[in-house]
């Protein structure tokens, strides 16, 4: 076989599969290409706060050494009930370290982590606790 008969195998294959792919993909569906192309900016009037926003109010466990106005991580609840490792910090002088439970009550979106403080289960008066 010659090259040049090599070569219109290959562009026959190549046009074959992009004939497959465009009648995979019909006009009239166009959530189908969404899916597989997203475009940025697509969800421009969603707020893109409100993942953070469901940490709030969330109970959150330290993962760190020790947890202050600079830096710290924890452990928190995901939305699919898995652990989410999160940058925290605390504004008090609390003792948090590894292993501490926090409460989660406010989100810093400039430096992109939770504020939290020391929180104990025994003092909760919401229902059930």
């Amino acid at each position: 076989m010659d090259a040049y008969a090599a070569l219109a195998i290959v562009a026959v294959a190549v046009v074959s599969l992009v004939v497959v792919l465009v009648a995979a993909a019909p006009a009239g569906s166009p959530g189908r290409l969404d899916r597989l192309c997203p475009r940025r900016g697509a969800d421009s009037g969603a707020d893109p706060f409100t993942a953070h926003r469901a940490l709030l109010g969330q109970v959150c466990t330290t993962s760190s050494v020790r947890v202050d106005r600079y830096v710290g991580a924890a452990d928190a609840p995901g939305p699919d009930g898995s652990q989410t490792r999160i940058q925290v910090r605390q504004n008090g002088e609390e003792n948090l370290p590894a292993g501490s439970t926090a409460l989660i009550y406010d989100y810093e979106p400039d430096g992109g982590y939770y504020w939290i403080a020391a929180y104990d289960p025994r003092h909760d008066l919401s229902e059930g606790g």
